[in-house]
């Protein structure tokens, strides 16, 4: 099992390196390097706003909001996951046309309100990047270690050198490629694992019973989580890098709309499944 587990790791990983590794446009320069600047398309964004967004941490969070919270927790969880890119899709065109050769919200923040402003929203988005990438990585470990024998820091180690051998090599093209891979087999898991636990569902199963929190109290964990996810992943980076990767605003619409949607039905489903078991 232990060599599986790491001969499986290893393939993927190298597979994910490859395909980053040629996503780099030969002569590009260093916008074409950050940006991919208008070449990409609204089917691409959203599967690329999916991947980036729900990662490892889906398996986590959700289920338990759903187990102790209930539906309208985990509701307030997926549209939570769901709204910055909602408000990418309303407001990305707007910061298009005003920074047609933007590279990040820290641009805009300096045109619309000042140096001092730009300097302290990079602060907190470097801040939150270092949140987001610590949880990403230590709920692969956590995931690692509880379904194999394999050592959890293996694989966040394998994960984090892999990601930064093709981004650092291909930029954010190398990114959405990978994206779109990832996007597919998280799609193609959730139903194989649908799937899985319909058939295993016994021939009389128990009466569903919500948890027993307050209805009052179930709406203040929702909207709170509402709140809180939209407003720090509106501070991520790399969600703002792929406004002006959009090949015109009709993709960006069009993709912010798709990478919300499908983040609705995915941590819907996964925190369903935590208030049912």
């Amino acid at each position: 099992m232990l060599y599986a587990t790491a001969a499986a790791l290893g393939a993927a990983l190298v597979f994910f390196v490859w395909i980053g590794l040629r996503a780099r446009t030969v002569g590009g320069d260093l916008d074409e390097y950050l940006t991919a600047r208008n070449s990409q398309t609204a089917s691409t964004l959203g599967l690329s706003f999916l991947a980036s967004g729900l990662g490892a941490w889906i398996l986590f969070v959700p289920p338990e909001v759903g187990a102790f919270v209930g539906p309208l927790g985990v509701a307030g969880y997926a549209l939570g996951a769901a709204f910055p890119f909602i408000v990418l899709a309303w407001c990305g065109p707007a910061i298009r046309r005003l920074l047609p050769q933007g590279r990040s919200i820290t641009e805009y923040a300096q045109a619309r309100f000042g140096t001092g402003l730009r300097h302290w929203v990079a602060a907190i988005s470097v801040l939150y990047m270092l949140c987001f990438l610590t949880a990403e990585l230590t709920a692969i470990g956590a995931i690692t270690s509880l379904l194999s024998p394999l050592p959890g820091s293996v694989a966040v180690l394998g994960v984090a050198v892999a990601t930064l051998i093709y981004t650092a090599w291909g930029g954010l093209r190398a990114s959405l490629v990978t994206d779109r891979w990832q996007a597919w087999l998280l799609l193609a898991l959730l139903v194989l694992v649908l799937g899985v636990a319909w058939q295993s569902l016994p021939a009389d199963p128990k009466p569903l019973v919500w948890p027993s929190i307050p209805v009052g109290d179930a709406l203040q964990v929702a909207l709170t989580l509402v709140i809180a996810v939209t407003a720090a992943n509106l501070f991520h980076q790399g969600y703002w890098q792929r406004v002006w990767a959009a090949r015109d605003d009709r993709e960006l619409v069009r993709g912010g709309w798709l990478g919300g949607i499908t983040s609705v039905v995915v941590v819907a489903v996964v925190g369903m499944v935590g208030a049912w078991m």
